[in-house]
């Protein structure tokens, strides 16, 4: 049976129609966000790349962290993040799919992935992580921050409910559905692979930090 997943159309509608009230979400993905942008340990003159830039508000604070000399590039799916995001910081940003990076070869020093492989088929997440692996320098940091199985009583009932929604309906939970990632991490050649899960508000966001030897 094929893997029920929302649609890109679907996804990229949803996403257009959220807006700026994706800032919202924060309330139970700060936290992680937080932990995110501390795993990506970013200093003036690197460059960086964000899949799924949202309203551009991490891109303003990686951009402020990596300057002067620094740049930090972003993509998004929707057309509507990327006007908020422009709206926001001047950095260059592309609406493309995350599965078809348009950047060459070993030209970032960090990939910052936010709530994006979530939304992804898990038949695609494998080529996916290699295209991540093929954009980053030798000695490049990713760190990807998604959705996950719960870890105490409270987050696993949350996402046991979620996943029953998403059955019913994908679009309810704006496509996103709990994954672990470590091992596909690793199989696509990353070291130094690190995992935590952050709790917020009930929700379990799975944090993975690695590097390209």
């Amino acid at each position: 049976m094929p893997e029920k997943i929302l649609p890109t159309p679907a996804a990229q509608k949803f996403y257009d129609r959220i807006g700026s009230r994706y800032d919202w979400f924060e309330f139970y993905e700060g936290r992680a966000k937080e932990c995110g942008f501390q795993a990506l340990q970013l200093e003036q003159g690197l460059r960086v790349l964000s899949i799924g830039a949202g309203t551009g508000k991490e891109l303003n604070k990686i951009e402020q962290a990596i300057t002067p000399g620094g740049v930090v590039y972003g993509l998004d799916l929707s057309p509507v993040m990327v006007r908020l995001t422009h709206k926001r910081i001047g950095s260059t940003i592309c609406q493309a799919d995350a599965r078809q990076l348009p950047y060459a070869d070993q030209g970032f020093d960090r990939l910052y992935a936010a709530y994006v492989l979530d939304l992804l088929p898990l038949a695609d997440l494998g080529q996916l992580l290699l295209d991540f692996w093929r954009v980053l320098r030798p000695n490049g940091g990713l760190v990807i921050l998604a959705l996950t199985e719960g870890i105490d009583l409270p987050s696993r009932a949350l996402v046991s409910v979620w996943k029953g929604v998403f059955s019913i309906s994908p679009a309810m939970c704006g496509g996103c559905r709990p994954l672990e990632l470590f091992d596909l991490v690793q199989k696509a050649g990353f070291t130094n692979i690190q995992r935590q899960v952050i709790v917020q508000a009930g929700v379990p966001s799975e944090l993975i930090s690695a590097q390209k030897n």
